[in-house]
C-alpha cells in the first residue's frame, strides 16, 4: 500500500529511543522529512545515525532537536526550526516519557506536577504549537499513548491520571479541527519491546528474584500471541494512522497491543 508520506514533514518528539525512534524510523523509510526531537544530544545523534542505517533517506531528510518536554520555549522552537526547514508540517506525533510508577499512597505532589507536566501539558503545548502549520493543507496528530490508559494499571498512578487526558484531548482535537482538515488519533501500545520495556524487565526481574528470560516469558503469557511485538511493528501502525491512507480515520484509538486489551469498544 502506497501510504502518500513521501516528501512530507513530520515532527516526533521523545524520539532518539524505543516508540518514538521506531515511529521515525518507519516514517523515513516511507520517504518523509522527519524531525527527531529529545533533550539529550547525544541521544539524538545516535538516533539520527540509526534512521540513516536502516532507511534509504539522505542525511538532510532527519532533523534533529534539542527539546525539554516540560519547557514550552523549547517545544515551541522544535516546532518552529521543523516548519522553517522543510517547509511546513504535515504530521505531528506526540510522544513522551513514561512516568514512574507507584502506588497512590506513595506518589507526593510533585510527582504529580511533575507528571502532568511531562506527560499532558507537553502534549498540549506540542498541539497548540503545531496547528497553525497542520491547518495549512490539512495534517495528522498521533498521540503515542499506552494501552494501560483505558485499563489503569496496579501501582501506575500518575500515568493512570494524565494519560487518559491524551484520549480525551485527541477526541476534542478530532471534533474541532476536522473542518480544517487536521485529523487527531492515539496509537496505543502494550507488550512492544522497547528500551523502557527492557528496563522494567530488568527492574522486575531483581525485584522478584526472577531471571529475565522468565519475566519475558509472564508477559507474553499476558498475549493472545505467541511473542512481544516490535518497535518496527508499532512503528509501521503510527505511520499508516498518521498518513494520507488513513484519511478518513480521526478520533480513534488503535491498540497495538497483541490482543492485551479485554475491551471490546
Amino acid at each position: 500500500m502506497e501510504l502518500g508520506l513521501s516528501g512530507q514533514s513530520v515532527f516526533v518528539s521523545a524520539a532518539s529511543k524505543g516508540l518514538g525512534l521506531g515511529a521515525a524510523t518507519q516514517f523515513a523509510a516511507e520517504g518523509a522529512n522527519v524531525t527527531i526531537a529529545s533533550r539529550s544530544a547525544e541521544n539524538l545523534e545516535n538516533a539520527r545515525q540509526s534512521i540513516l542505517n536502516k532507511t534509504s533517506c539522505t542525511e538532510d531528510a532527519v532533523l534533529t532537536v534539542k527539546m525539554d518536554l516540560e519547557n514550552q520555549a523549547d517545544i515551541e522552537e522544535g516546532v518552529k526550526e521543523a516548519v522553517e526547514a522543510f517547509g511546513g508540517l504535515d504530521v505531528l506525533v506526540t510522544n513522551h516519557g513514561g512516568p514512574n510508577n507507584a502506588a497512590f499512597e506513595d506518589t507526593s505532589l510533585s510527582a504529580f506536577d511533575e507528571g502532568y507536566n511531562n506527560v499532558l501539558r507537553s502534549t498540549v503545548v506540542q498541539c497548540k504549537a503545531a496547528l497553525p502549520a497542520l491547518r495549512d493543507g490539512g495534517g495528522a496528530i498521533t498521540h503515542l499513548v499506552a494501552a494501560s490508559a483505558a485499563e489503569p494499571n496496579l501501582h501506575g498512578t500518575v500515568g493512570n491520571v494524565f494519560r487518559p487526558g491524551i484520549y480525551a484531548l485527541s477526541k476534542t482535537l478530532a471534533n474541532e479541527e476536522g473542518e480544517n482538515e487536521v485529523r487527531s488519533n492515539c496509537v496505543a501500545p502494550r507488550g512492544v519491546l522497547s528500551d523502557r520495556i527492557e528496563s522494567k524487565i530488568t527492574a522486575r526481574a531483581e525485584r522478584e528474584g526472577l531471571t529475565e528470560e522468565r519475566v519475558r516469558e509472564l508477559r507474553v503469557e499476558e498475549l493472545p500471541v505467541p511473542e512481544m511485538g516490535t518497535t518496527e511493528e508499532f512503528g509501521k501502525a503510527v505511520a499508516f494512522v498518521s498518513s494520507p491512507a488513513a484519511s478518513y480515520i480521526t478520533g480513534s484509538v488503535l491498540p497495538v497491543d497483541g490482543g492485551w486489551s479485554d475491551r471490546l469498544l
